[in-house]
């Protein structure tokens, strides 16, 4: 496999963050490379930095802004419109999210991922300190798999063709390289190969959810296995997950989301702490103040009264009858401090994956009950029984379900473009329910150059071999 070097225009400097029994992610302190890494424990707060660095923010927000599920707030003052307005333009990154920034993040983070390797092959652990040692570079690996996971799914050209133009796949470290785009079988290799060693490295037992795990590792590979069409390996590693994850009632479901509390189903958990908070809510709506977007109608239209999620996505200050439905899957608390972790793994989105594969498989029962699966821990009376006339069917109403489980959970997007071949449907908002119209499009056909990100204009004039995304 060819290995590429990513010129990167950040600093040599690593931001240390501190560590407890979970995740902390209150910064330390902030050393020069030279210096920043003699010991297992500056190792340590390594990794928290590079985890703690990793923003999902750009990805939930762009799913949720660029798509169907919102529609402009009554309190916008304009910002991140453009993104509504489905104008990416790779010489911006937005205000809160956007196309430029998810591209920057992950490539800055892999920079410092592997900074780490690199310190980490200069330090020899004690006896005691070996388990540690193992886990820290285990985290680094599974979470170098997932940024190259995202880049290529956003950035990549086609995720279903090994052919195809990926991105540079980023695995040792250079201050002056100009990399072309890898391969997409090249950067899929290069993730089995990082998460082949992941699940070598964890210690025995190991299973705290702010960190990577080795459930991490078959959720990951769950989720490439349904981009790239190995619908069996995706039906057999979400086999496993579910088999050791209860799906969460409706009391436990609301506490997940709405009080921050539960983790019954939830593989991997983004941390949030006071003092370091990316402040999820703030995507959609103002410290405090009004929403700058809303809930689109037709997402709300969706969502059923016996149904815990309608509880849990519309905010209690909404006036549906007055136009106004503000997102409230990740509420402010009362300091308006909006301190909400994201569960970036859940294993209701491992039965949905399931019955995807399912569907495209032709086992239209199991696809099914999957979906009657999720639905029944989420309503309060007995779900009407599912069928499926067929392929096309089965996927719509597949995605319909995840649109409503996983929303604002940084997959719409995702959603559409990987079913769009099968349901010949882009992105579709609907005038009659004020989601679109005047500048605010209504319709993003599903062979638009835009269901692939462009790569930031900053990236391409100081690498003249790298390949931008047609149309742009």
């Amino acid at each position: 496999m060819k290995k590429y070097i990513k010129i990167l225009s950040i600093s040599v400097t690593t931001l240390f963050m501190g560590c407890s029994d979970q995740l902390e992610l209150f910064p330390v302190d902030s050393l020069v490379e030279e210096t920043a890494y003699n010991t297992v424990s500056d190792l340590q707060f390594g990794i928290n930095g590079v985890i703690g660095n990793f923003d999902f923010r750009y990805a939930i927000g762009f799913n949720s802004i660029f798509t169907d599920n919102t529609t402009l707030g009554e309190d916008t003052g304009g910002q991140d419109t453009n993104y509504g307005q489905q104008d990416l333009i790779s010489a911006t990154g937005g205000f809160s999210f956007g196309s430029g920034l998810l591209w920057n993040n992950r490539y800055a983070n892999i920079n410092n991922m592997n900074r780490l390797f690199e310190a980490a092959a200069t330090i020899t652990p004690s006896p005691g300190e070996q388990d540690q040692y193992n886990n820290i570079l285990a985290q680094n690996y599974a979470f170098r798999a997932l940024a190259h996971y995202e880049l290529l799914l956003y950035y990549g050209l086609n995720i279903q063709n090994g052919d195809a133009l990926g991105v540079p796949y980023v695995d040792y470290v250079s201050a002056d390289a100009t990399p072309a785009r890898n391969t997409t079988a090249e950067v899929l290799e290069g993730n089995n190969n990082d998460l082949d060693q992941a699940i070598a490295l964890f210690p025995e037992g190991f299973s705290d959810i702010n960190f990577a795990t080795p459930d991490f590792v078959n959720f990951l590979r769950a989720r490439i296995a349904l981009e790239t069409l190995n619908n069996p390996e995706a039906i057999n590693l979400a086999n496993g997950l579910i088999a050791d994850y209860d799906l969460a009632n409706q009391a436990e479901y609301f506490d997940m989301f709405r009080e921050d509390a539960n983790k019954t189903e939830v593989v991997y958990n983004f941390d949030n702490v006071q003092g370091f908070d990316y402040n999820i809510n703030f995507v959609w709506n103002f410290n405090g103040q009004g929403p700058k977007f809303e809930m689109s109608t037709e997402l709300y239209n969706l969502l059923e009264d016996d149904d815990i999620r309608k509880t849990v996505l519309v905010d209690p200050i909404s006036n549906p009858a007055e136009g106004l439905i503000v997102v409230g899957k990740y509420p402010e608390n009362a300091d308006f401090l909006a301190i909400n972790d994201f569960k970036a793994m859940r294993i209701s989105e491992m039965y949905l994956l399931r019955a995807e594969a399912y569907a495209k498989s032709g086992q239209f029962t199991l696809a099914a009950n999957d979906v009657l699966a999720v639905q029944t821990a989420r309503k309060s009376s007995t779900p009407e029984p599912i069928t499926f006339s067929g392929l096309p069917d089965a996927i719509e109403q597949i995605i319909a379900e995840r649109r409503i489980e996983l929303a604002f959970e940084a997959h719409r997007y995702i959603d559409i473009k990987r079913v769009r071949n099968i349901t010949n449907q882009g992105i579709v908002r609907i005038e009659e329910l004020g989601d679109c119209g005047g500048a605010y499009n209504c319709i993003l056909a599903p062979g638009d150059n835009r269901f692939t990100l462009p790569i930031p204009i900053a990236e391409t004039n100081a690498n003249p071999v790298i390949t931008q995304a047609p149309g742009y």
